[in-house]
């Protein structure tokens, strides 16, 4: 049965917590609120906090009562690497008393002083079930965690855990409401635009700044010379939109095309058919998500999102991306049938035009309806002039005459 004291310091941790989970915190300074409260509650000498990257299936630092700033998102774990790891992994405790250093699933890192801690306490922060993340207690010195102690790092763990998810889900609902704005906007351009150039440049712009890409581009489909030309981009560097077209049979990107579906490149400088090495250093660019932009089961192009992170895109942000790839692939066929409905409007135009030469030709000087064509085509051809201006000019003059 638990102690009346234990239970009123839990209480009391509760209305704590409660009161840091109800804040307007972002989840980076709530999770340094909470491990200031682990700390004084444990009066250990360093905490740090692990949440776990289900993309990727790691553990990584998210916060620290030291100062880890280089170090923050960039140490990671597999599930069951090093004890932080494997308490993860197992989603149990463990608690070392003296020498942690020395348990055979310890794994040490430079860069955190931590590492050489005599005493270590890790604990998994859960919440309805799902391994959130884990967190670690440090002393210097020796120290005999006592059950009472573990237990209160325990229930500290699983607030932290509800706290941690629930901040989450806030996180993932105001992106998904960042991104439907997106996405109306992208609507209204459709809508009021008639220019492709103009389209495409608003869509690699909003993803850009939707997703943080310091390169977004939108390349189209020469379909008689089998390469992907650059036909809007969003990008630091103005070289980006001056390189040369890509052959679609033998580069990364063209395999988006050869293969209809997207492509995730952690990091592009690792790939050979990766066609822009020296903007990839000189930009600092890492992972590539490329999108297929499809219609009736072709692909006319592809959207090119890239990061200066090594990183592992979300199903959400990878389904965003799908939807505003079909968005502009309508924009893309809308603005083609536009363009050949106005080439359809423009040849008749110039045909009643002719039609019209040719009977005043056919009435002056009494010639057939053949032989009225072949003087306005031969005439053209003699003064290098389109049809339609000599056709223009013989209308012109009968009008003046009359």
């Amino acid at each position: 049965m638990m102690a009346v004291s234990e239970t009123n310091t839990q209480v009391a941790l509760l209305h704590q917590i409660s009161n840091i989970v109800s804040s307007d915190l972002t989840l980076e300074r709530m999770l340094q609120e909470l491990i200031g409260l682990a700390v004084d509650v444990t009066d250990c000498d360093a905490c740090l906090v692990y949440l776990v990257e289900h993309n990727s299936n790691e553990i990584v630092l998210r916060a620290s009562q030291l100062p880890h700033t280089s170090e923050i998102d960039s140490i990671r774990l597999k599930m069951g690497e090093g004890i932080t790891g494997w308490v993860a992994q197992h989603r149990s405790v463990v608690a070392l008393g003296s020498n942690a250093a020395a348990d055979a699933r310890f794994k040490r890192f430079q860069a955190l002083p931590e590492d050489t801690y005599e005493a270590f306490l890790s604990v998994p922060l859960i919440s309805n079930g799902e391994l959130i993340g884990v967190i670690n207690i440090h002393h210097k010195a020796r120290h005999s965690h006592t059950p009472d102690e573990i237990a209160l790092v325990s229930f500290i763990g699983e607030q932290m855990g509800g706290a941690i998810a629930k901040s989450k889900l806030e996180e993932r609902s105001e992106s998904a409401s960042r991104r439907m704005e997106v996405l109306a906007g992208l609507a209204q351009t459709i809508s009021e635009e008639n220019y492709l150039d103009r389209i495409l440049q608003a869509i690699a712009e909003m993803l850009a700044e939707t997703l943080d890409s310091p390169v977004c581009s939108i390349m189209l489909v020469d379909e008689e010379r089998r390469e992907l030309v650059i036909s809007a981009a969003c990008c630091s560097s103005p070289d980006y939109m001056h390189k040369m077209p890509l052959k679609i049979e033998d580069s990364l990107i063209g395999r988006v095309v050869r293969e209809a579906r997207p492509i995730m490149i952690p990091n592009v400088l690792e790939e050979k058919q990766f066609r822009y090495p020296e903007l990839a250093r000189r930009t600092g660019l890492a992972s590539l998500l490329s999108m297929p932009l499809m219609t009736r089961d072709r692909v006319m192009g592809t959207i090119n999102i890239y990061t200066r992170e090594v990183r592992q895109f979300s199903e959400d942000e990878i389904g965003f991306v799908k939807v505003v790839a079909g968005q502009a692939a309508i924009a893309i066929e809308n603005a083609r049938l536009m363009s050949e409905t106005l080439e359809m409007k423009r040849a008749l135009e110039i045909r009643k035009i002719v039609e019209r030469a040719k009977g005043i030709l056919q009435h002056k000087h009494n010639l057939t309806e053949a032989d009225a064509y072949l003087k306005l085509r031969n005439e053209s051809r003699r003064l290098r002039r389109p049809m339609r201006e000599l056709a223009e000019a013989i209308i012109l003059a009968d009008d003046l005459e009359k």
